[in-house]
């Protein structure tokens, strides 16, 4: 009798855990849903600006929309890419000087960036901005 106890607790608990897991997955997997249906927040006066999946892909990335710090530009056609590394697609190229606002530095040489004269989410190598 007590065997049957301990195992009917324990089928309770394992069932609580699988339950908490597929709800956080359907959460998890509703969210890029929920990110079409609203734009990214733009500042008072613009437009909302209307992302594309994958701009909505690297902004995931990031834990903040607070820029930490800002930088620009060092080199002409200065790549803003799709992921870390050098290998990622190109998705614009910016000219010298042009102001970035610092997301996420990952200290490894790669930061997430929003770049506002494009209005657009990527990441740049950290040699190239001052």
């Amino acid at each position: 009798m007590n065997t049957r106890l301990v195992f009917l607790m324990f089928a309770l608990m394992l069932l609580s855990a699988l339950i908490v897991a597929f709800t956080a997955v359907a959460q998890a997997q509703m969210a890029p849903q929920s990110m079409q249906q609203n734009p990214a927040r733009t500042p008072m006066g613009t437009p909302p600006m209307v992302m594309s999946s994958q701009q909505q892909a690297i902004l995931a990335e990031a834990w903040t929309l607070t820029p930490q710090a800002t930088a620009r530009a060092s080199m002409t056609d200065l790549p803003l890419r799709n992921c870390e590394g050098l290998y990622c697609g190109v998705l614009a190229k910016m000219p010298l000087g042009t102001p970035v606002e610092i997301l996420v530095n990952d200290l490894e040489g790669w930061a997430l960036v929003h770049v506002p004269s494009l209005n657009m989410y990527g990441w740049v190598n950290t040699n190239n901005i001052f």
